[in-house]
């Protein structure tokens, strides 16, 4: 392994990824070295992989967004990169973000928005607002006995 004439912050990752045996994404490394930057983030990543430093051990979805991306997940020492996983459908998106919210919080912000509802608000807290989403991640346990109220336009 080449790890002559590494940058700082290449070799600070060299360690993290040595101390992680199952691996880190992009997002974890990027945040444990402090780099705010994503290019410079994904400039770092390329070269060491070029150099056989590191290779993609696995994928991983963190996000339970509109577009869950499958992350890579970034191992310590030479080897074969994993194949990327198949996109997920929007179905099995939206059901991701179902479950990260809550279902019984989904299906009242689904109701509140068919009822021309801006905003649902639950124990004095906006947890849902038109063109902006779910403000919060609450729970259904954090839902008062009423459930909230709604203000409609």
């Amino acid at each position: 392994m080449n790890t002559t004439r590494l940058g700082p912050n290449q070799r600070r990752a060299l360690q993290l990824l040595q101390q992680a045996p199952a691996g880190l994404t992009r997002a974890e490394l990027q945040a444990e070295l402090g780099i705010q930057d994503l290019r410079s983030m994904q400039h770092l990543l390329k070269a060491l992989r070029e150099r056989d430093l590191i290779h993609i051990a696995a994928w991983r979805y963190e996000s339970a967004g509109a577009s869950c991306p499958a992350c890579r997940v970034f191992v310590h020492g030479p080897g074969k990169d994993a194949a990327k996983p198949a996109t997920l459908g929007r179905e099995v998106c939206r059901q991701r973000h179902r479950n990260k919210v809550g279902r019984k919080l989904y299906n009242r912000v689904t109701e509140a928005r068919k009822r021309g509802a801006v905003r649902l608000v639950l124990g004095g807290v906006t947890v849902w607002q038109r063109g902006v989403g779910f403000t919060l991640a609450h729970t259904d346990q954090d839902s008062d006995e009423k459930g909230g109220m709604l203000n409609a336009a």
